[in-house]
């Protein structure tokens, strides 16, 4: 029987191995992630954040929907209950014709609305190849994101297809640019309650159009390191 222990060590391996192969692309760093996530698989085969089921929330009770739409208008109203007063500041500040004041409000304005996730990053041990995963989180709330790897494909057009490895490490490296598109939409409230294990978390689909509207040029660099073969201990050579 597996235990909590044993899928947390090899998940938490997923992510060390991961994270060496990013300071040192090689072939013996990506070895060494290709064995740690053959691994985690044994352990962590379809117990992981999985593939969004149609991208709706069809598998959600109506108590549960009704408890996220609850949740969305205590969020909105939150927001609005900060900022009311500022809104009304600048009201005063426009009558008056005070510029100096009307910029401080704005500036105010920005930081109280702000909702930047923080600590986003890729869930590399999960196992669906079709998507790849963010966490990240708004205070204690948990955000997810969902990237169909075919959107990928799409933006990264010399490439024929990224498995779910690859498409893992590209956006990894190019995780600052997929962090602000995950925050901004989430900010913008164009985010969908996920179901999944008992708990139901806010969760963004990032498009192409999301990626292409970006502005940053993505790369996949990452991706040329010479071919090998992988030994089940984790030894590589060339292929």
């Amino acid at each position: 029987m597996i235990t909590t222990t044993e899928l947390q060590n090899a998940t938490t391996a997923v992510d060390e191995a991961c994270r060496r192969w990013k300071e040192y692309p090689n072939p013996e760093t990506e070895a060494a992630y290709d064995h740690a996530y053959e691994n985690w698989k044994r352990f962590g085969s379809r117990r992981s954040v999985g593939r969004p089921p149609n991208g709706d929330d069809s598998g959600l009770t109506s108590t549960e929907r009704a408890r996220e739409a609850r949740a969305r208008q205590q969020q909105s109203a939150a927001r609005w209950e900060k900022v009311a007063p500022l809104i009304q500041r600048m009201r005063r500040a426009v009558e008056a014709g005070d510029n100096n004041e009307v910029a401080r409000i704005a500036i105010a304005l920005v930081k109280e609305t702000e909702m930047v996730l923080q600590n986003v990053n890729v869930v590399h041990a999960q196992p669906d190849g079709e998507f790849v995963v963010l966490h990240g989180w708004h205070g204690r709330q948990m955000v997810l994101a969902f990237i169909a790897t075919e959107h990928l494909d799409d933006y990264f057009r010399r490439r024929r297809h990224l498995n779910g490895k690859k498409a893992n490490l590209v956006v990894d490296r190019n995780l600052d640019a997929f962090a602000r598109i995950m925050s901004a939409k989430y900010e913008r409230g164009e985010y969908r309650p996920y179901s999944r294990f008992g708990s139901t978390l806010p969760s963004v689909d990032i498009t192409l159009d999301d990626i292409t509207a970006n502005g940053d040029a993505l790369t996949d660099s990452v991706l040329d390191v010479e071919p090998m073969w992988v030994s089940p201990d984790g030894r590589a050579s060339p292929a």
